[in-house]
């Protein structure tokens, strides 16, 4: 085609100079920061505790009030709203529990006992260790008539006791055993917990004295928390991972998870899981033979969830424990 022969630009139509169309980019990008500013508060307080989840943090809860007092924000909030999820950009850090005696917590109980007629109303919950197992107790104890499951497994993935600011289980949980009213809570927590404290003195780092107690506070908490109403608990313990210094971490919650659990006689179930994961020589295992001496995957690529192999273990597990705090059967007639 012969340059003559190219048709005209039309004269009506005006391209926009560059530096316009950065102010254009610059005015939409702080816009969009302005409607979303409560969402990437939330984002960066759930960073992992050090100078950049700080500065962060600072930034954007400057943002945030700023959002807020000119009500920006407004337009995401009736979005999430009419979702059914206007808690997602809540934050809450607050961590507090109604006192109980130490008399009260060490007393034994006896076994409740659950038929037909008078139904043990279960709930599952906790962070994404609790994603696969769920489901696997509730099918097989779907034959049970003596049991009714009150929701479905209720997970909450990259959540866990030391950042409430990312998901606030001290609020979370009694909310939920008032609405459910459970006998027994299958809870596990932990698998993000290996992290410092923010807002606690001395508690900033891993593994502190301050860590140990503040973390010991929380786990008992929950446990007193879940057990209030007269319900029980089958605490999950951690299994192993395949990383060993994640592996170190998880011992030493482990076992302040299962000093409580101890504390609590009849009430609290802890299920050590860590040395069922371990292969014939102590070591973490990716395989593990079944009851027929086959080899089974039992652990995620990831080294930490499970698969279905490893889920079966698990429920398994969680099915012997509910058999350790209640009876089932028929009641004695008179």
């Amino acid at each position: 085609m012969h340059e003559d022969d190219l048709p005209e630009a039309d004269p009506r139509r005006k391209t926009m100079p560059a530096g316009h169309a950065l102010i254009a980019l610059f005015v939409a990008l702080v816009t969009a920061a302005f409607l979303n500013a409560q969402g990437m508060h939330k984002t960066a307080l759930s960073q992992k505790p050090g100078i950049t989840r700080d500065v962060a943090s600072a930034l954007a809860a400057g943002l945030a009030g700023v959002s807020g007092f000119i009500q920006t924000d407004e337009p995401r909030a009736l979005f999430k709203a009419a979702l059914g999820r206007g808690d997602d950009d809540h934050v809450s850090t607050r961590v507090a529990f109604a006192g109980t005696s130490k008399a009260a917590v060490s007393k034994p109980v006896a076994k409740p006992l659950f038929s037909p007629t008078h139904k043990l109303r279960l709930y599952l919950t906790g962070d994404s260790l609790i994603t696969d197992p769920g489901p696997v107790v509730l099918d097989r104890i779907s034959t049970n008539a003596s049991i009714k499951p009150v929701a479905s497994t209720d997970m909450h993935a990259a959540t866990g006791l030391v950042q409430p600011e990312v998901f606030n289980w001290f609020e979370y949980l009694p909310k939920q055993i008032a609405s459910y009213k459970p006998d027994i809570t299958v809870a596990t927590f932990g698998a993000n917990d290996g992290l410092g404290f923010t807002g606690v003195a001395g508690a900033e780092n891993f593994g502190s004295p301050a860590w140990l107690a503040e973390y010991r506070r929380r786990v008992s908490g929950v446990m007193d928390q879940l057990t209030a109403k007269s319900g029980r608990v089958v605490w999950l313990g951690l299994p192993i991972p395949r990383e060993p210094g994640l592996a170190g971490r998880w011992q030493q919650m482990n076992l302040i998870q299962q000093t409580e659990a101890a504390k609590r006689p009849g009430r609290v179930e802890f299920v050590d899981l860590y040395d069922r994961f371990k292969d014939q020589n102590g070591l973490y295992a990716d395989y593990l033979p079944d009851g027929t001496g086959q080899d089974q995957q039992v652990r995620s690529s990831d080294g930490i969830h499970y698969e279905a192999a490893g889920a079966g273990i698990v429920a398994t597990a969680i099915i012997e424990a509910i058999g350790k705090l209640v009876r089932f059967g028929v009641p004695a007639t008179k």
